[in-house]
């Protein structure tokens, strides 16, 4: 049998037929981390206005210089990945994403370079919105405004960000703690003193979701648990995201 690839597997684009999308409520809308803010009424006008789409794992949900630029990403269900190039060509991994995380820097400032690609690691549900709707429809101001506003403050510090990654280089180790953090936040369950990280996530799944090798991923798991940063017990994982915060930082 051909050993599995350390790589992980090709991103498959577009063409591949994902299982058709279930039907969403507003209630299930509000049951998301990043909407439950919303009322009631704005839930029910953003499910109006917003189309669904089911992605099947490992395939590309948006990339600089798509036609589906002009969209907002609402992640459903599942988990992705948003990855962004520096000037070698190199990917960083910025963020693991879940339920209830919105891609919007893409279509909100379509004026700057970034860079992104937001790529699938499991089956995901994907809801798919308009800015122009999502600002005017939900937020209630005109979206020109709202875009002059956004390229006058947030434009300025994204422009510092996307010349940042240009600069960075992630060490496994760095990538491994940043993904934990991100799925702890996402999908954990806290008790007194950590997170606690219940996917059924394997070595294998955790080298892929990083891109790295799983010799390499073990090596650096065996050396985050010897330090106390981290617990494993079978395939759960038990984050001290007080200490990988502090270590990401130093």
């Amino acid at each position: 049998m051909a050993p599995r690839s350390s790589r992980g597997k090709s991103i498959r684009q577009r063409g591949a037929r994902p299982p058709q999308p279930r039907a969403v409520s507003a209630q299930d809308l509000g049951k998301l981390q990043g909407l439950a803010g919303l009322s009631l009424r704005k839930l029910e006008a953003l499910r109006a206005r917003m189309r669904i789409r089911q992605f099947s794992r490992h395939s590309t949900i948006y990339k600089e210089g798509d036609e589906s630029d002009d969209a907002v990403y609402i992640v459903l269900s599942g988990i992705a990945r948003l990855v962004c190039l520096n000037r070698k060509g190199k990917r960083n991994l910025l963020e693991v994403l879940g339920p209830g995380d919105v891609i919007e820097i893409p279509s909100l400032l379509p004026d700057i370079h970034h860079k992104l690609t937001c790529e699938t690691f499991t089956d995901c549900q994907i809801g798919l919105i308009s800015p122009t709707a999502l600002v005017e429809g939900i937020v209630g101001i005109p979206f020109r405004e709202f875009n002059e506003a956004l390229n006058l403050t947030v434009g300025r510090w994204w422009t510092l960000l996307e010349r940042h990654s240009n600069f960075l280089s992630q060490t496994v180790r760095e990538k491994i703690m940043l993904a934990l953090l991100d799925l702890g936040r996402k999908f954990g369950r806290r008790d007194e003193h950590a997170m606690i990280v219940d996917l059924g996530l394997s070595g294998q799944d955790l080298a892929d979701l990083v891109e790295s090798s799983r010799p390499k991923v073990s090596e650096c798991l065996k050396s985050l648990v010897a330090e106390g940063v981290v617990k494993r017990e079978h395939r759960r994982f038990i984050i001290d995201s007080v200490r990988i915060q502090t270590s990401l930082r130093s």
